[in-house]
């Protein structure tokens, strides 16, 4: 019996995918609209020309022969040719016309195209539908997708800071691969995110290419966003993917080379070897004083070592650093006729990241496919497909525990506080070597012995990940009115499915002991190396090893809608209700290996001995269920009214507190159509007062971390995890000759355990003037939270064994506002536009369990958060620097002591403002009890960005400044705020230090004394002398772009050809630039990257 090979078991996977891409080609779709009536008879070439209502010709009109698969289209002087035969209807469309339908007779055709009004106002996507712009009465932003075509970044969240009021976007690292922040309106967690109607994750959204993206929106009050319920307490980000169209298939191909560097200086390249041999001066010097002065002070390093530094310097960044480089391609087809239309993408991304492992590529696939089964069902089917692949070298001090989330700032630092002074590698003779040998030198740092850095970057040590996405989705649409007229429904399903896989391989690092030539002479001149002395660094790992991390991850997502949409003269009544349900599964493994009997990254070389080898794995289940309800009315545009309602359903809760109630509701008046605004209407031409009240939820705690499933229930297990990821295992015992793990008790439950609430306020009015060329809008909020779970200030015996279960007590605000506008217009053959937007966002905590002396009147108040923000600065302040012996001796005489040590020239001197146990006197002793707020705006209160476009004859000229105000940020470490001297009496450590920097001949210095002390004087502390203002203003994106004009588009048989120039984060304006780049984290952060971008966009 012969197989049916399409639907063989084993060949299924790869079965539907070529059944997935067959859909997708542009022949199968014209073969499957075609007809009978395909075979004609008496056919003639029928031309004609199609305009606008001015009279303009309309170049890129699709004519279509109704039921049928041919089509045409208008050339530049809107003319067309087409194949028909009398009695024909032709079906012609344009963007923003109304279809015409025209009989073909014997002559030419003339067709004049009527603007269609509605289709020119802007649609926007809201939760489960679309509505028009006009008509909202929610605080909803919207963020055009042809603005970020031309732009490629790794991840689609970093293209979008600065285009939407109230969003505030933050790139903090330009690491291949790293993603960006973004926060709606103050909030302290991310947003939601929904994709197609289905909610992903922030990772899927990223992923997202921006030339398949067709609508962005972001939903910022409750009154939009209560339909999403439990997960909408912090905004709603939703997106939609470019379907097909009805026209001849176009195929659109875009190529682009991205060129990145560093917005800012590489620390590594702003000290040399001769600044630290004057670093080790200044700090031997300060030691000597600070000592016996027995003997007289010698200098280290005399003019000896100077002359021998004057043509050497040993820079990590020159062996291994390399300026990001990337490319995209892409190709999508955009088809259809009258029964289906199709889109399809498939794009490739490769970037080579700032280190030579380092390494990050995209792929991205999509299919959107829409059919017309009859005049009354349709269906859509939408699959997605991603996959990321990220590899790099291993650094096992990452700050992340599971090595994800591209912050390598901790090597970063170490490329930069390298010493200079001495070789990475040697030859065998003993003459350093400016590139790789067999010889890598350990490198003396003082008393610690530390690795080869090179080494570690082109090193066989790595992590490799990957991650794989596949999500498809079908929508069936079945029209109702002939039951009710207006009435549909539609079911829509998706399944997600994502592979994880990261393989991390660990060698331990043999070296060479630097070993000094002549110790006595010049100690920087190496000695041949040598096999007595050499050296095995481990990392802090006890054995060699490799493990694997798979996970699997899936989710379902079933909603089923009934919609009503009706029309009564001036009455418009829509409404939908939709059930919805949702449930995702994760399945973690883990496999680990140690001690391999040679160095390979393959299981295979390590014992199978089970001390060496060990595996885990967990698995989590979740669900939601949820009943969505909204209804709207309208009245001839002038009176808008909006309730919507979720009542939603999950299992993280008990089950008397599992289902919540989410109800909004909004009203909107348009002023303008008043009779009695009649006589401003020439000059007012749009005029919309709008308000809304909503409750949505989340399921955080009081620090931003989800709630764990089953918090309300008993928990046991033998393994400790903090939230940090980090593992710690239960001590086990033994019983008879065998050894058993462990187990603890895990938190306390919360039995009372349920949602924190989110209600949220907004009024809004949207305005346009002069013929509607200046659009805008204006809008405040506040927004509360209630019942956030936290744990209690109660104290219990240290013989309890485990702290009280936290409760739902806490309550947090946000208020603030924000304004957007726009401007367009032409200047003969110019067409141009103006935007702006600016938003204001604060915190503040409501109710939140202290320590009694924070409360008002208490000794240690300025610590409270009660009725302040929850990023806010506490230190010390500053009264300059001691500048001279004689200021540091009177203070002396005076008993005046920082943290319990003398004063000396060159040391922070901080106001004394408090005596032990906070009390208001003074003591002359600076320590804790002088700590005070410093300010309560350590997060941007103000978010802005300003743009303007202009168009000529094929010429596109674009610009975005993005920025924020009202910012205090302290210049930090990752150790915390203020600059540490971590470099004793080596290496200054951070290039501060060898800067402009208090000496006795540079009294008037703008920075502390090098000590080599990690003290609160030397600049360890929070304090005013490292505050800056953290505001900056950035040009975040310029493009430049060309056309080719239609006449030789015409020629190359071609439908555009556009060739652009695209750059971002070129240059920023602030005070911070003092130290870092204002987006970046901290000083010794990954610095943030300028990119420059040449792309051709091609359509045939």
């Amino acid at each position: 019996m012969k197989k049916n090979y399409l639907f063989y078991v084993k060949a299924r996977p790869l079965s539907l995918l070529g059944l997935c891409l067959l859909c997708s080609s542009p022949l199968l779709a014209k073969r499957l609209a075609s007809t009978p009536h395909d075979l004609r008879v008496g056919q003639q070439q029928v031309s004609g020309a199609v305009k606008n209502d001015k009279g303009e010709p309309l170049a890129g009109a699709t004519i279509t022969v109704k039921g049928t698969a041919v089509q045409s289209s208008t050339n530049a002087k809107g003319i067309f040719s087409i194949k028909a035969k009398p009695g024909d209807l032709l079906v012609i469309n344009y963007q923003g016309y109304l279809a015409q339908e025209v009989t073909v007779g014997s002559g030419n055709v003339s067709v004049t195209m009527v603007s269609n009004t509605e289709a020119l106002e802007e649609v926007v996507i809201v939760g489960y539908g679309k509505q028009k712009k006009g008509n909202l009465t929610g605080a909803v932003a919207a963020v055009n997708s042809e603005q970020l075509k031309n732009i490629s970044p790794s991840n689609l969240s970093n293209t979008l800071a600065g285009r939407a009021a109230g969003v505030n976007v933050t790139n903090t690292s330009g690491m291949a691969g790293a993603s960006s922040s973004l926060r709606i309106r103050g909030a302290s967690v991310e947003p939601l995110y929904v994709i197609d109607g289905v909610v992903r994750d922030k990772a899927a959204f990223d992923a997202l290419e921006a030339n398949e993206v067709d609508q962005m929106s972001f939903l910022k009050d409750a009154g939009t966003a209560a339909v999403y319920g439990t997960r909408a307490g912090n905004g709603v980000v939703l997106v939609t993917t470019k379907k097909g169209t009805s026209q001849a298939p176009v195929f659109n191909v875009q190529s682009n080379y991205s060129f990145s560097s560093p917005t800012q200086t590489l620390l590594a390249n702003l000290t040399t070897a001769t600044d630290e041999l004057t670093y080790q001066n200044r700090v031997s010097q300060f030691r000597w004083e600070q000592g016996s002065k027995s003997t007289p002070w010698e200098a280290p390093n005399g003019q000896l070592e100077f002359d021998y530094f004057k043509d050497k310097n040993y820079n990590a960044n020159d062996v291994i650093w390399r300026n990001p480089f990337s490319h995209r391609q892409s190709i999508a087809v955009n088809g259809g006729g009258d029964k289906i239309t199709y889109y399809a993408l498939l794009s490739y991304r490769k970037e080579n990241g700032s280190y030579k492992s380092l390494e990050h590529e995209k792929f991205n696939l999509r299919s959107n496919i829409s059919a017309k089964i009859s005049d009354a069902f349709t269906m859509d089917f939408n699959i997605s497909a991603n996959q990321t692949n990220s590899n790099r070298f291993f650094w096992p001090f990452s700050t992340s525990a599971n090595d994800d989330d591209f912050d390598v700032s901790d090597f970063y630092r170490v490329t930069f506080n390298w010493p200079k002074m001495y070789p990475f590698y040697l030859s065998a003779d003993g003459t350093p070597s400016n590139t790789p040998t067999a010889y890598p030198v350990q490198t003396p740092m003082g008393s610690w012995q530390a690795w080869n850095v090179i080494d570690q970057v082109i090193g066989d040590r790595y992590i490799d990940r990957k991650v794989r996405q596949v999500n498809p989705i079908m929508t069936l649409n079945l029209k109702l009115d002939k039951l009710v007229e207006g009435l549909s429904t539609k079911l829509v399903g998706s399944y997600v499915a994502e592979d994880y896989l990261r393989k991390r391989y660990m060698s331990f690092q043999k070296n060479y002991t630097f070993t000094s030539l002549d110790p006595d002479g010049n100690r920087f001149i190496p000695a041949p190396p040598s096999e007595d002395r050499v050296n095995i660094f481990t990392f802090s790992q006890a054995q060699p090893f490799m493990d694997y991390n798979p996970q699997r991850k899936w989710q379902y997502q079933v909603d089923w809608f009934l919609n009503y949409n009706r029309k009564f003269g001036k009455h418009s009544v829509d409404g939908l209700v939709v059930y919805e349900q949702f449930k995702s599964g994760t399945t973690n493994i883990t496999s680990r290996a140690e001690n391999p009997v040679i160095p390979l990254d393959q299981m295979y070389i390590y014992p199978t001995d089970r001390n060496m080898r060990s595996t885990d794995a967990f698995e989590l289940v979740d669900s939601r269920r949820g009943v969505i309800g909204r209804a709207n009315y309208n009245y001839g545009d002038k009176y808008m009214a909006e309730f919507s309602f979720r009542y939603d359903g999950s299992p993280l809760f008990p089950n008397d507190k599992r289902w919540g109630f989410f109800p909004s509701m909004s009203l909107g008046w348009r002023m303008s159509d008043e009779n009695f605004f009649s006589a401003l209407k020439n000059t007012v031409n749009d005029l919309k007062l709008r308000a809304s009240y909503g409750s949505s939820g989340n399921f955080v705690d009081i620090d931003g971390y989800p709630i764990s499933p089953f918090s309300f229930m008993e928990k046991y297990s033998s393994v400790i995890t903090a939230r940090t990821g980090t593992k710690t295992a239960v001590p086990g015992y033994i019983f008879g000759d065998t050894y058993y793990t462990g187990l603890t008790y895990l938190d306390n439950p919360t039995m009372n355990l349920t949602w924190t609430k989110s209600t949220s306020y907004n009024i809004g009015l949207d305005f346009g003037f002069a013929n509607n060329k200046l659009t805008g809008s204006l809008d405040g909020f506040i927004r509360k939270e209630t019942d956030i779970l936290g744990a209690r200030g109660i104290k219990v015996p240290d013989n309890y064994g485990r702290a009280l279960a936290p409760e739902n007590y806490a309550a947090r605000s946000f208020r603030g506002g924000e304004v957007s506008l726009n401007w367009n217009d032409k200047i003969g053959a110019v067409s141009y536009g103006l935007n702006a937007n600016m938003g204001y966002a604060k915190d503040r905590w409501d109710i939140f369990d202290e320590e009694p002396s924070y409360a008002v009147g208490g000794r240690e108040h300025f610590r409270s958060k009660v009725g302040r923000p929850e990023n806010r600065i506490i230190g010390l302040e500053a009264a300059g620097l001691v500048r001279s012996q004689a200021e540091a001796e009177a203070l002396k005489e005076k008993g005046f002591k920082t943290y319990g040590r003398d004063p000396y020239p060159g040391m922070i001197l901080y106001k004394d403002i408090r005596g032990q146990n906070y009390s208001d006197q003074p003591d002359g002793i600076i320590d804790d009890n002088d700590m005070q707020l410093l300010s309560e705006n350590n997060t941007p209160r103000i978010n802005y960005g300003f743009g303007l476009n202009a168009s000529w004859k094929g010429f596109y000229v674009s610009a975005l400044f993005q920025g924020v105000l009202a910012y205090d940020r302290v210049i930090s470490n990752q150790e915390g705020p203020g600059m540490r001297q971590h470099g004793d009496t080596f290496r200054p450590y951070y290039p501060i230090w060898t800067a402009d920097v208090w000496t006795p001949e540079t009294p008037g210095a703008q920075y502390p004394r090098p000590v080599g002390y990690n003290w609160q004087e030397a600049g360890a502390a929070s304090s005013t002398f490292w505050i800056r203002n953290g505001a900056y203003m950035r040009l975040r994106d310029l493009n430049i772009s060309y056309t080719l004009p239609q006449s030789i588009m015409e020629r190359i048989k071609m439908k555009s050809v556009n060739v652009f120039l695209n750059g971002t984060n070129l240059f920023v304006f602030s005070p911070m630039k003092e130290f870092h780049d204002p987006e970046q984290k901290m000083y010794d952060s990954y610095p943030v990257m300028k990119t420059v971008t040449l792309g051709l966009d091609v359509k045939f």
